[in-house]
């Protein structure tokens, strides 16, 4: 039909600007100092615009109230279906892998515009579908897994595209979900900044969120996070949040009695507010009961340093789903 051709003909030339990577959404991004281009690697293409059924039919858009629910269901049930999989047991003719990657093509028919950004749905959307590409991403990491020297090119060429947009790892971090909270002027791999080029991600699809346990329940992927990651829901968000920085932070927060010293993640250098103790009042509340006696008698007895632990190089090979 006129419609399919049509359908077709769009998608055809989408893909030949996403390989020539000349404009818009499908342009090549910097992935170093000397400003090299790469192209961004598109995960959720199998499927063609016109084969796919949308997450939100014209009728439940009309009735916009339940539209973010049902979105955030979706992307819900997708990252649980990433995070079953590991590179173990991986098999690309398995049907459930294939599923999933036809579900991830579905991601293009999301109506973004209806999502208000400052709600916590907004928050748990963004955050999940973060870790899904994150997940999607190391499993098909045929280069193998990120280094330092190739996590920058990993998380600005790893992409979904959402709605009508295409969006990297770095981009869903640093423009959508950190997009309120503080900016790094330092930051390091394997921390890695939005390009340049990015910045109006920030004005359209910037959260309102500046909630500071994002630091602690973003993961990385490297080795100084867990390799569990939850699937946040907005009901039990905050509950979900404070377990999940709690772990973190009781595996990476090291106390040194002796020598009257707290060692915290490299995360509260790079994204914390103010100095050392702030960082420090801001983890204390998720530590165990243990753990904060020994910092307050620290604190109670004078002086104490705070430093941060340094970056690690070495990255999870997947990610499994927080219990």
């Amino acid at each position: 039909s006129n419609k399919v051709a049509q359908e077709y003909e769009s998608y055809r030339m989408s893909l030949e600007t996403s390989l020539t990577g000349t404009v818009g959404k499908w342009r090549t991004v910097s992935v170093n100092k000397n400003k090299q281009k790469k192209q961004r690697r598109i995960l959720n293409g199998r499927r063609m615009a016109f084969d796919l059924a949308s997450v939100i039919n014209a009728t439940e858009s009309a009735m916009k109230s339940d539209t973010q629910d049902k979105v955030a269901s979706y992307v819900e049930n997708l990252l649980r279906m990433a995070l079953s999989f590991s590179p173990e047991a991986l098999d690309a003719t398995d049907a459930r892998f294939i599923e999933f990657l036809g579900e991830t093509s579905r991601l293009r028919t999301l109506p973004l515009h209806e999502i208000d950004l400052s709600s916590k749905e907004a928050f748990c959307i963004f955050v999940n579908l973060y870790h899904c590409l994150l997940q999607h991403s190391l499993l098909l990491a045929v280069d193998g897994l990120p280094n330092k020297r190739s996590v920058i090119h990993f998380k600005r060429c790893s992409c979904y595209e959402i709605g009508e947009d295409v969006f990297s790892l770095a981009e869903l971090e640093c423009c959508v979900i950190r997009s309120k909270t503080s900016r790094t002027t330092h930051i390091k791999p394997p921390f890695v900044s939005a390009a340049k080029h990015s910045r109006a991600y920030r004005m359209m699809y910037g959260l309102g969120s500046t909630d500071h346990r994002v630091n602690f329940i973003l993961n990385n992927g490297d080795l100084a996070y867990p390799s569990a990651v939850p699937v946040l829901q907005s009901q039990i968000m905050d509950d979900q949040m404070d377990a999940t920085a709690s772990c973190f932070l009781t595996d990476q927060v090291k106390i040194d009695k002796r020598k009257r010293t707290v060692f915290l993640p490299k995360v509260c250098d790079v994204y914390g507010t103010g100095d050392g103790l702030d960082c420090l009042s801001q983890c204390l509340l998720y530590l165990d009961e243990d753990d904060q006696l020994a910092v307050a008698s620290l604190l109670d007895g004078g002086v104490v340093s705070v430093k941060f632990k340094r970056n690690c190089d070495e990255f999870h090979p997947s990610l499994t789903q927080l219990c």
